[in-house]
């Protein structure tokens, strides 16, 4: 398969994008009929054992809403489905003792793609999934790329966003309608500055920038980790001579002024004094600012009566993009499954794809019990909210799924997708091109690079410590513990890699 940069291709994008998305979603299921699938279905369906990942407690009415996506899906394609929940530690203990599934979720950040696909978890799919599912090829179509390892695919990318893009969730009834201000589209991450303080002198006795001990979320997309979070290569030096360079973080200019001003509205009051020790996020009126990675366009975050406020999204960081912003979500088929399987499941992750009312399904629910459609988009329900709400990335393509909006006064755009994926045609491109580190050699080292790394992030991201006196200290611990030698390692596969293209 010949290998395709994302550079060279934003019409095609474009094209591919709206053809996945299929354009704006139904007002009922009629007016969208399923595409006939080109295999009958079998009398007795194909049953799949799927692994989803969760990261808390399961939907109360999952089993409901299982119970009428699998009937459709035997009807439309002999293939049903059991879906297993599993944390990222629940991945890697069944994974490794043997247990079995059909497909699994994987990704960069949990059930690692890349080190299970080089390990030999996940079937080979090069040779089976054009001609098995040639619709699901064409949707896909031109990001095989991300579910490859040397030239073979081993997984379907679940598309959905791609580039990092990093957001202030402002409270805009304050900064917007008490202080007549108008936030932009984006910002600096130094120049939320005044607007902290401002809150801080109308609120005294509150933090404007409460956060818990994993600081700002998203605030590390500035760079591309390559080993660990400790070794990285920021996108801004992407095209450059230094975008191959593999450094230590302490090494990203552009990172350690985010944390120095994260150091300096500590010391003024504007951050909760325990923001190293605690994991109490309230929403409420006593957050004003968060930070989340979302896209552009996104409401996900814009309910007042979820969020106690209206909510303006200011993008600070992106969009970046790597391979580890790509790989947020595939669907990998285990090796020792039986072709017969395979295949199935190959038609199932087509049928995701394909199948509007059938994705929607399994992303929100039962419509008029869980959601309902209006002006092109999704609006939860209460209920839905209540029994049967998670990321509609674990099951599936988001970008074939109906968007969904806040409410009816809180409305997003049908057609979100096509200016999101627009938007990747301005995108910082990391120049690893897919590169995977494997450690394999220097697994002892890096343990103990971690728990350097581990015992100081906290006050770093919360802006306890001061980031130049601290990112010294870790250097000189963790040179001595032998980060050049992983740094050497990292550097050589990297440079051998981008030689054999």
């Amino acid at each position: 398969m010949k290998k395709r940069l994302f550079t060279m291709l934003p019409v095609l994008l474009l094209a591919v994008c709206c053809s996945a998305c299929g354009g704006k979603a139904p007002e009922t299921p009629a007016e969208q009929p399923a595409e006939e699938s080109a295999v009958k279905p079998a009398e007795e369906p194909v049953k799949l054992i799927w692994w989803v990942y969760s990261g808390g407690d399961v939907p109360n009415d999952m089993a409901k809403v299982l119970e009428k996506a699998n009937a459709m899906s035997a009807e439309k394609i002999g293939v049903t489905v059991d879906m297993q929940f599993k944390t990222e530690e629940q991945f890697s203990l069944d994974l490794t003792t043997g247990e079995y599934y059909d497909m699994t979720f994987s990704c960069d950040w949990c059930n690692n793609f890349d080190d299970n696909a080089r390990q030999g978890y996940y079937y080979d799919l090069t040779d089976l999934v054009e001609e098995t599912a040639p619709t699901l090829w064409q949707a896909v179509d031109p990001w095989w790329e991300i579910g490859t390892l040397n030239g073979r695919i081993y997984g379907v990318p679940m598309l959905k966003d791609l580039g990092a893009e990093v957001f202030f969730r402002i409270n805009s009834d304050y900064f917007e309608g008490e202080k007549g201000m108008e936030l932009p589209e984006e910002m600096k991450f130094a120049d939320l500055e005044p607007m902290l303080n401002m809150y801080k002198e109308d609120h005294p006795g509150e933090y404007p920038l409460h956060m818990g001990q994993n600081g700002l979320s998203g605030m590390f997309q500035e760079h591309e980790r390559i080993v660990s979070s400790y070794l990285v290569i920021p996108y801004s030096k992407a095209g450059t001579e230094e975008g191959t360079k593999i450094i230590p973080i302490w090494e990203d200019e552009e990172y350690m002024d985010m944390l120095r001003c994260l150091h300096r509205w500590y010391e003024a009051g504007l951050i909760n004094p325990d923001a190293a020790t605690t994991t109490d996020l309230p929403y409420s009126l006593h957050n004003p600012v968060r930070s989340g990675t979302a896209w552009t366009g996104y409401k996900g975050w814009s309910n007042p009566e979820t969020v106690g406020f209206n909510v303006k999204l200011v993008r600070y960081i992106g969009p970046n993009m790597s391979r580890a912003t790509q790989q947020g979500s595939l669907i990998a088929v285990n090796a020792a499954a039986p072709e017969e399987n395979v295949k199935a499941a190959l038609k199932y992750m087509e049928l995701l794809y394909t199948d509007r009312i059938f994705r929607d399904l399994l992303a929100y629910g039962i419509e008029g019990e869980h959601y309902e459609y209006y002006e092109g988009t999704v609006i939860r329900t209460q209920k839905g909210a209540d029994d049967y709400l998670m990321d509609n990335f674990v099951t599936g393509p988001a970008i074939s799924a109906s968007v969904v909006s806040a409410d009816r006064e809180n409305l997003a755009d049908p057609n979100q997708w096509d200016n999101v994926y627009a938007e990747y045609a301005h995108a910082k491109q990391s120049d690893t091109r897919g590169f995977s580190y494997d450690g394999e050699k220097t697994e002892a080292v890096q343990a103990a690079l971690s728990a350097i790394w581990d015992g100081y992030y906290h006050e770093l991201v919360t802006g306890t410590a001061d980031p130049d006196e601290t990112m010294k200290t870790i250097a000189d611990l963790m040179y001595k513990a032998g980060l050049q030698e992983v740094i050497d390692d990292a550097q050589s596969q990297f440079d051998r890699y981008l030689e054999s293209l």
